[in-house]
Order: C-alpha cells, then structure tokens, then sequence
C-alpha cells in the first residue's frame, strides 16, 4: 500500500471502531450501568436494540447520503455524532437518556459504515482491497477488545461513565487524518445509476441479519452470561476483549487471504458454521480454559467472516458501493435489534443455555442462505457458458 491508501485505511478503521463502540461498551459495563441506573435485563436488551434499530432504520438512506456527499464530508459528519453519542451515554441520568444516546449512536453508525466503505474503494488499489477491507473490518471486534479492557480498567476504577468518555477518542483519527477533499463518490459503471435497482441485494442483507443476531447477542450478553456460569466479572471482561482479539484476527485473515478465493460466499458459510458451533458450546456454559477455548472460536469465526462478505458484497456493485454498503448495514441493523432483544427475553424467562442454542440456529441459518446464493450464481455462470456462442475459430472448424 502507499502512503494515501494506509491513511485511508487508517481513517476508515478508526471511524468503524467509534461507529459500533459505544453499543459494545453499555453490553461489557452492563452490570455497573443496570446497578447505577436500576433497570432489568429485558431492559438493557431494548437499550442495546435501539442503537441496532436506528441504525437498520438509517442505513440505505444513509448509504444514498454518503454516495451523495461523497467520503470525506460524510465520515466527518457520522463520527462527530458518534462521539457525541458516547458523551451523552456518559452523562446519562437515566435509562431514557441512555437509550436516546443509543439512538444517535445508531444514526451516527448509518452514515459512517457506507462511507468509509466508499473512502476504501476508491482510494485503494484493486490488488490492495482484500488487506484493506481486511484491516477496515476488524474495527467491530476492535471496538468490543476495547469495550472489554474497559470493563478491566475504567469501569473498575473511576467508573462506567469514564468508559464511554474514553471510547470518543477513538474516533480522533478519522477526524485528523481524514483528507479535506477525496474523490468523492466511486465512478459509476456504464447502465448504473444512483437510484437503480441492485440485483440480489436482499439476499446479502437477510445473511447479514441473520448472522448479526448471534453476533449483536454475543456483545451485549457475553459478560453476563460468563458472570452467571461462574467466572468473576474481571474474568469475563479479560475472556471478552481476548476473543475480541482473535476475531480481530479472524476478519483480518479470512478477508486478506480468502478474497480471491473461487468461492468466497462458501468459504464464508463455513466460517460462519464454526462459529456457530462455537456459540453452540457456550450453551453448556463451560467454565475456565474450555470457556477460553469456546470463546476464541466464537468470536474468532462468528465475527471473522463479516470482511470478506461486505468486500463480496460491495465488490458487486462497483458503482455503487456506499448504496450496497447501506443494505448491509440495514441487514446488520435488523439483526442487531432482534438479537439482544430476543436474547434478552429468553435469558429472562427460559435461560442462557436456550438463548445461545437460539444463536448458533440463526448463525447457521445465515450460512444456509450464502450457500444457496452461491449454488445460485453457479447456476446462472454455467447457464451463461452453455448458451453463448463458440469461438470463431471452433465456429469454423
């Protein structure tokens, strides 16, 4: 990469990881928060969700918004409201502040998503884009790492509010580095238009509801569910942010070296397998190093394969990639607002170990459905080949 790319992917990074960190930092200080705060576990699932519904609510508007803008002004807009958003979870009174903080978060999420994903593709070389996304998508994971040392450091010490202060400087990168002018939205190809149609997009987006109701639950639940099978609740923030690390990792590798893969929607689903394997295990809440080894694979595979899908997904729609980035978004959004809410109700009225069951079902569901899109576009590719007419040379033979 040269110089602007590493800048670009510097910037995208950062405005990634302040996007999702503030929904991470209420699910790994929920304890301390409910605590000061006095509300139930349903409760904290409704204020996580709303981060999730606005964001669903916001995304295509925000992936139109972002393509119309163009990158630069777009990411500066979506991260001063991020960070407004933290300071305002920080200063929350009460439960209604808190959710309305959640609210802007999610908005704020909406605009910054697409339009980094924008700054990305136009700014970075074609043979660079794996790396590049690579490292852009380990921003979700990043952010619940920093959530979880927060749980270890701040919240600890000097309390849960210094955890959504810190967790605004995170978006300080994006803010400075991010260059005045870039080249605004990507060039469009011939017979796109900024309104047109996107072929196939639903499908995309209902794998990444689905896959995000585990990963959104995972978040917002991990601590405590590690808490009520026995780990000490310094102990579940430090299990927290390790796979956190691994699915840093695991975004990073699996977008890096799989992107040129023949089949990237199926070497996805396998992924996403695993993972759901993994969240299948924690249901028998396992304690010590067996929960260490769960918690690696849960995390390492049910958020590796989010990098490799969205540059799948963005990658077909060359013209459009802030729009495309938009319907993900929404996908991730609508899992994200059934996730902790479903988890919450089941953890409250059934237990951990069906809410995780639940989990890995719909990690899987999502794995299902990628296969059939591939098996679909395998379909029409060797349709295409058998109908179109040979060579001229064999036509002459």
């Amino acid at each position: 990469m040269n110089g602007r790319e590493k800048r670009i992917v510097l910037v995208a990074t950062s405005g990634s990881m302040v996007g999702t960190i503030p929904v991470f930092i209420l699910g790994a200080t929920a304890l301390f928060v409910r605590s000061d705060l006095g509300f139930t576990q349903a409760q904290l699932g409704v204020a996580v969700s709303a981060f999730w519904l606005t964001m669903a609510a916001g995304g295509v508007f925000g992936g139109r918004l972002g393509q119309r803008l163009g990158a630069a002004t777009a990411v500066r807009i979506g991260v001063l409201l991020s960070c407004a958003a933290l300071l305002l979870a920080a200063a929350s009174p009460r439960l209604e502040m808190l959710v309305l903080a959640m609210v802007l978060a999610g908005l704020a999420n909406a605009l910054t998503q697409p339009s980094v994903d924008l700054a990305v593709f136009n700014d970075v070389l074609p043979a660079n884009l794996g790396l590049a996304f690579g490292i852009k998508q380990t921003a979700l994971p990043g952010a619940a790492l920093l959530a979880g040392l927060g749980v270890s450091s701040l919240a600890q010490t000097v309390g849960w509010r210094a955890t959504f202060v810190a967790g605004a400087l995170v978006g300080l990168p994006a803010l400075i580095l991010m260059p005045r002018s870039g080249q605004g939205p990507a060039p469009r190809v011939a017979g796109q238009r900024g309104s047109a149609p996107l072929p196939g997009i639903w499908l995309f987006a209902a794998s990444f509801l689905l896959a995000m109701i585990a990963v959104s639950a995972t978040g917002a639940f991990y601590v405590e569910s590690a808490v009520a099978g026995g780990t000490p609740v310094e102990t579940a923030g430090l299990l927290l942010a390790i796979g956190s690390a691994f699915g840093i990792v695991g975004r990073f590798v699996f977008a890096w070296r799989l992107t040129a893969a023949a089949e990237p929607l199926r070497a996805t689903a396998v992924i996403m397998l695993v993972g759901s394997a993994a969240l299948a295990a924690l249901s028998t809440a396992p304690t010590g190093a067996l929960l260490l080894v769960v918690t690696i694979v849960a995390l390492g595979a049910g958020w590796g394969w989010n990098g490799l899908l969205t540059l799948a997904v963005v990658g077909s729609y060359p013209g459009d990639a802030a729009r495309a980035s938009g319907f993900i978004v929404l996908g991730a959004g609508a899992g994200g607002i059934l996730g902790p809410t479903t988890f919450g109700l089941v953890v409250q009225n059934v237990g951990f170990t069906v809410a995780w069951g639940l989990s890995a079902a719909t990690m899987a569901a999502a794995a299902a459905l990628l296969f059939t899109i591939a098996a679909r576009r395998r379909g029409r590719s060797d349709r295409a080949v058998a109908v179109s007419p040979p060579p001229a040379s064999a036509a002459g033979a």
